[in-house]
Formats: C-alpha cells, sequence, structure tokens
C-alpha cells in the first residue's frame, strides 16, 4: 500500500472513530442523566432530552459504518503483511488513540470518583464525564488488544510504543504526585494553627475529594505503564531520557524550588521582615515541605534505578552518570548565580538609597531580597560544589572519552554561550543608559536604571572566563580533534537494529546496516568486543570497512570502492 493510500485510510478512520465515540457518548449520557438524576430533575426537559437524542444517534448512524467500513479495509491489506503492521504510520495512529484514549478515560474516571466522595448526590452528577470514561476506556481497550496482538516488527514500531508508555507514565506520575502535595497541603491547612479562611468548606472539599480522586488514577496509570510495561525496557534511548529530563531532573528542580522558598520565608522571619500574621505567612508549609519530600523521593528512586540498569553496560553507566552530573551542576550553578545576582542587586541598592517593594507577600523589600538571595545561595552552592566537584574528579580519573563526551561539551559551551549573551545585553543597556542619561541632563539616573545590568554584569563576566579556560585546556587535550571516521557497513541479523546501534554509540558516527539472509544471532557484545573492533576499523588501511559475523566474534574486512 502506497504512503499517501496509508494515509488517507488512517485519517479517515480516525475521524469516523472521533464521530462514532461522541455519539456513543451523548446516547450513554442521556441514559445516565435518565436513570441517576431523573428523581431530581428532569434533565433539561423533555426537548433537551430528544435533541441529545437525536445527536447521538445522527453521530452514530454515520460515523460508525464509516469506521467499520475504513477499519476493516486498514486490517485486511495488513493481515499478514509485516511491511504494513510494521508501518510508522499505523503504530503512530494506534499509539495515538491509545494516548487520547486513556487520558480521556482518566479524566471522566477522576471526576466520577470525586463525585461519589463527595457523597453521590445526585444533582452534583456529571454524566458527561463518566460516559467520555466508558467509551474512552472501550476504545482503548480494542486498540490495546490490536496493537498487543500485532506486536512491534520494526524499530519504528518499537520506538512510537515507548512514546506512548513514557508519556502516560510522566502523565500518572505528576498527578499522583502534584494530587498527594495538595492533599497534604489541605489537610495542613485545616490545622487550627492556620487561618480557616485558607481552606474553604473545611478540609473535604470539592479540591480535596478531586486530589483523592487523581492520587488513585494518577498512581494506577503510572504503576501499569512504568511497573508493568516499561519494566524491561532497559535499553531504550527515551528511557533515559524519562529518567534524566523529566523524572530526575524534574524532581530535583521541584524540591529545590520548594526547599529556596522555605529557606527564603525562614530567613526573612528571622530577620524581622514579616509584616502579616504568622498563621498566614507560613501556610506555605503546607506546600513546601511536601513538595520537598516527594521531588526528593522522585529524584532518588528514579536516580538509584537509572544507576542499577546503566551498570550493566560499563559505557551506558559512565554515561548516564555523567548526564546526571552535568544536569545537577547546571541546575546548581543557576540557582547560585541567581542568588549572587540578588545579594549583588541588593548592596547596590543600598548604595544608591533605592528603596521600593519587592513582590514577596507580607515582608518589606530589603528583607525579602535579602531572604531570597540567601536561600538560593543556601541552596544552589551545595548542590553546584557537590555536583561540580564529582565532574572534577571524573576528569582527573578519565581520559580522552571524559573530555569529549558530548554532555560535557554541551555543558560548557551552554554556560559560556548564556554569559555571552547576558554579557552583550548588559552592556548594550549600560552604555545606553549611560549616552541617554548625558544627552538628557540626567546622569543621577543612570546606575539606578543600570542596576541589574550591573548586578548580572558581575556574576556573568566570571563565569565565562572560568569556564571558557575549562575549554582551551580540554581543547589542548584534544577533546574537540575529529577522529577519523569510516565508512561502515554492517552485515547483521539483528532486524531490530539494538547491534548496529551498539555499534554507532561506540564509533560515534552512523553506520550502514544490512540484514542477512535467513536467520541466526549476533551474539552478545561485550565491551571489550566492542573496543576491539573500534580499533581495528581505526586502523583499518581503507576508508571502506565490512563488519561481519564469522564464528564468535566481528570480523572487520578492508575493502577499495
Amino acid at each position: 500500500m502506497s504512503a499517501t493510500r496509508r494515509l488517507y485510510l488512517y485519517l479517515i478512520t480516525a475521524i469516523s472513530l472521533g464521530v462514532t465515540a461522541g455519539g456513543a457518548g451523548q446516547l450513554i449520557s442521556l441514559i445516565l442523566d435518565l436513570t441517576v438524576r431523573s428523581r431530581v430533575d428532569q434533565v433539561g426537559g423533555q426537548e433537551f432530552s430528544a435533541g441529545q437524542l437525536s445527536l447521538g444517534l445522527a453521530m452514530l448512524a454515520i460515523g460508525a459504518p464509516l469506521w467499520y467500513f475504513f477499519w476493516r479495509a486498514v486490517q485486511q491489506r495488513t493481515a499478514g503483511d509485516v511491511e504494513e503492521t510494521g508501518s510508522a504510520l499505523r503504530k503512530f495512529y494506534l499509539n495515538l488513540v491509545l494516548v487520547v484514549a486513556s487520558l480521556t478515560a482518566v479524566s471522566g474516571t477522576s471526576e466520577t470518583l470525586r463525585w461519589l466522595l463527595g457523597g453521590a448526590i445526585a444533582v452534583e452528577f456529571q454524566s458527561g464525564a463518566l460516559a467520555a470514561a466508558i467509551v474512552a476506556f472501550l476504545i482503548w481497550l480494542y486498540h490495546w488488544k490490536v496493537a498487543e496482538k500485532e506486536g512491534h516488527p520494526s524499530p519504528a514500531a518499537g520506538t512510537l510504543r515507548r512514546w506512548y508508555m513514557y508519556i502516560l507514565s510522566t502523565y500518572g506520575l505528576v498527578s499522583f504526585a502534584t494530587s498527594v502535595a495538595q492533599f497534604i497541603n489541605a489537610g495542613v491547612l485545616s490545622l487550627p494553627f492556620f487561618s480557616p479562611s485558607l481552606v474553604e468548606a473545611g478540609f473535604w472539599n470539592g479540591a480535596t475529594q478531586m486530589a483523592v480522586a487523581n492520587i488513585i488514577t494518577g498512581g494506577g496509570v503510572w504503576y501499569f505503564h512504568w511497573f508493568r510495561m516499561a519494566k524491561d525496557d532497559y535499553d531504550s534511548v527515551l528511557r533515559q531520557v524519562y529518567f534524566y529530563l523529566l523524572t530526575v531532573s524534574g524532581g530535583a528542580i521541584a524540591a529545590l524550588v520548594a526547599a529556596t522558598v522555605t529557606v527564603q520565608r525562614l530567613v526573612t522571619f528571622a530577620i524581622g521582615g514579616v509584616t502579616v500574621p504568622p498563621g498566614s505567612y507560613f501556610s506555605f508549609i503546607g506546600w513546601a515541605i511536601p513538595t520537598i519530600l516527594i521531588g526528593t523521593a522522585i529524584w532518588g528512586y528514579h536516580q538509584r534505578l537509572a544507576k542499577e540498569e546503566s551498570s550493566r553496560i560499563t559505557e551506558r553507566r559512565e554515561s548516564a552518570e555523567r548526564i546526571h552530573h552535568y544536569l545537577m551542576s547546571f541546575i546548581g550553578l543557576s540557582t547560585m548565580s541567581a542568588g549572587i545576582i540578588l545579594l549583588f542587586g541588593l548592596i547596590i541598592n543600598l548604595l544608591i538609597g533605592i528603596t521600593g517593594q519587592i513582590i514577596i507577600a507580607g515582608t518589606t523589600w530589603w528583607q525579602g531580597l535579602l531572604g531570597l538571595s540567601l536561600a538560593l545561595l543556601i541552596v544552589g552552592t551545595p548542590l553546584w560544589l557537590y555536583y561540580w566537584g564529582g565532574v572534577l574528579k571524573r576528569i582527573e580519573a578519565g581520559g580522552i572519552e571524559e573530555w569529549r563526551a558530548t554532555s560535557r561539551r554541551i555543558f560548557l559551551y551552554a554556560v559560556v554561550v548564556l554569559s555571552i549573551g547576558t554579557l552583550i545585553a548588559d552592556l548594550v543597556n549600560i552604555v545606553y543608559q549611560i549616552l541617554n542619561g548625558i544627552l538628557q541632563a540626567h546622569a543621577d539616573t543612570i546606575i539606578r536604571e543600570s542596576r541589574w545590568s550591573i548586578q548580572t554584569l558581575l556574576v556573568a563576566g566570571p563565569w565565562l572566563w572560568y569556564h571558557l579556560r575549562i575549554i582551551r585546556i580540554d581543547q589542548k587535550r584534544g577533546s574537540e580533534a575529529l577522529a577519523a571516521r569510516r565508512k561502515v557497513t554492517l552485515l547483521t541479523y539483528d532486524r531490530g537494529g539494538t547491534t548496529s546501534e551498539k555499534f554507532e554509540k561506540r564509533l560515534g558516527y552512523r553506520i550502514t546496516t544490512m540484514l542477512r539472509a535467513g536467520t541466526g544471532e549476533d551474539g552478545i557484545l561485550t565491551d571489550e568486543e566492542l573496543n576491539r573492533i573500534a580499533a581495528e576499523i581505526e586502523a583499518s588501511p581503507a576508508n571502506r570497512v565490512l563488519l561481519v559475523k564469522t564464528g564468535d566474534n566481528f570480523a572487520v574486512i578492508a575493502y577499495e570502492g
């Protein structure tokens, strides 16, 4: 089947499925209204019920036959055809339906649970939410069975399945974690110490009930997709993205933000910068402390799990640990820099006699600014010193591979680019303020209008010098010298792409892959085997190299044109 025809069939199938789902939802919603709410009201009157019934029947009568016809055509062309079964468009369609159906079902289920937890008051029943959950679940269940029966016969199919797994895992974890924090926050604020107005309608209100509902649904979604579906997906790149860019960094950032707010509030209170009652001022404890604990738990759990999984392969373990060190170094450096900038700002403001209001509720301007500055420094400085110290130890123990690491190059050049951009903006503003002040005879306003640029200039300048010096040292060590590349062709039995991926990671560039006829296995490639093959490729007398399994090892065959 051509790509154009394939796109046409799946597009019409998706549209007709949406119409069918909408019609079924209308009818189920009407049935629920008539049964659950019939004794409370008249469901909007006979006219409304007739209109809803007509719309539901019309959508179902048009959408269902269309969906059946086009989906049947798709299935007939797919049956027994591995190429069609593993096509990227088909797997994109199936996983997109699974994602949309999952999110719709979870949302409707959460709303229905909230209603049940609130006492199942008939007049408050949301029939549309339950109807959407029922329809979405049935759609998810059918397409899930289709996807599982077909399997994932191509690399694109496996990748799209992973996107579905990790999108839902992330959604479930975020929903679960934030809802736990909201529930604890409501419980803390309901204590006698705090103002009764902080929690509307008591502790067990609509927000608390929804938090409990989201804990149940979010926890269930995370458990199913993370502990069941993704439990054996150790070799996935997306799994590393989930670990380090979503859960580890996300948990760390959430915990650090909450810790910064906590320290800032405590410091401000200690230096007498609070002008509101303690019961209102310390209400932040309700969300800050749970966020610190939950964020730290997510951070620690996924970091430990990532290390355990990556320990199976030395190269991947080193790469994972390296990424984590540089990521946390960047977060610590950014937090510490923000604290230094604010501290310089406070000093400059006090020297030139500027007063004003900083946007921190219940504080005077300088106490709030000092508290925030110290909080950022207290949180960011130890974090940066710890992880950057780990980076320096790795550099001392490692060789050219450590200096050439992509994560190291990205970190160093990102800091340099941000520093240069900041310096340019600062210098432009300072020169502008000087010229503008002289031309308009307002020289007394130059420092006041330039103070933010002066603050950031004092921080960006030293950081630029420090990291540029590191880059130059690395360059002298040969960290940016390009390794000689060969035109490598791999003859392999592996149709999943695992063998070629391992060679590409070790060599640092793309290779050509050809699948061998028949059946066979490439075996397990150890680090020693990969290093041996890489050394032979680099020492090859010809620019073209063929890799082929002979006996127990891969042979490196150099050839001309």
